[in-house]
């Protein structure tokens, strides 16, 4: 089923961040990305200065976010600062577990 697959890859990647940084669990931000999209009121956002590097390698492509105004950068981007992490949760698993 796809919640099987689902938490398959999810362990195989929790057991990869445990080893390489020690982290108890793995990113998930595309499904964060989705969930905010579904219930904009689970994540608390603020509006900042974002830019992307797009000099040469090797920082080609990384985000650079202004979180404290002390690049004086135009706020142009809502970067997600907190998150209803047990809601997120509940989402999350009700929705893999209707795929069946």
């Amino acid at each position: 089923s796809a919640g099987t697959l689902v938490g398959e890859l999810f362990e195989f990647y929790a057991r990869f961040h445990r080893r390489r940084y020690g982290w108890d669990g793995a990113p998930v931000h595309d499904a964060v990305a989705v969930a905010h999209v579904i219930d904009g009121t689970l994540l608390a956002t603020k509006h900042c200065g974002v830019v992307i590097d797009t000099g040469p390698e090797p920082s080609r492509g990384r985000t650079h976010v202004d979180l404290h105004g002390n690049m004086e950068w135009p706020a142009n981007c809502h970067v997600a600062a907190d998150i209803d992490a047990p809601r997120f949760l509940e989402l999350l698993i009700s929705r893999i577990s209707a795929l069946g």
